[in-house]
């Protein structure tokens, strides 16, 4: 299953890198280049930090940097089946972004919004079939990180 990933900060490297962790092959997209270099450096930075405390091999590291794809490009997302929104927490401009991925994603994609603060009822509201959003949300990777949790470990 391919996954889309549009928001390249703090939150979307993130969640880019916990599922290319576990497998999924991932696309990380932003509206620049230099927006999708410094959220891939975060998530490369993540991965060493990992391999320093022997919580996974650098083989493994080598693996999950291999699962994402960088791109500037939404039209990547159309064969995805989860597309996941991180962008700034904007109503109008998620309400765009989604109404442009409806058009973009196949029938079947589910779209999920990862805001933490504004009505997913609202942002599903620009959308011919709200039915197709979800919300959901994540914790900063390095919180669970930091908390000991093993859940870098695959």
């Amino acid at each position: 299953m391919k996954v889309f990933i549009i928001g390249a900060g703090t939150m979307g490297s993130g969640i880019a890198q916990v599922f290319a962790t576990k497998g999924f092959q991932t696309i990380l997209c932003d509206i620049e280049d230099k927006f999708l270099e410094m959220g891939y450096s975060i998530i490369e930075n993540n991965l060493a930090r990992l391999v320093k405390k022997d919580l996974i091999s650098e083989n493994k590291k080598d693996k999950i940097l291999l699962n994402i794809k960088k791109t500037t490009d939404k039209n990547d997302a159309k064969d995805c089946r989860l597309i996941i929104e991180a962008v700034v927490e904007n109503i109008e401009v998620k309400k765009a972004l989604f109404k442009e991925l409806e058009q973009i994603a196949g029938k079947d994609a589910i779209l999920a919004t990862n805001t933490s603060s504004l009505s997913i009822t609202e942002i599903a509201s620009s959308l011919k079939d709200p039915s197709r959003l979800l919300g959901m949300h994540f914790l900063n990777i390095r919180l669970i990180e930091s908390c000991g949790s093993d859940i870098m470990r695959a």
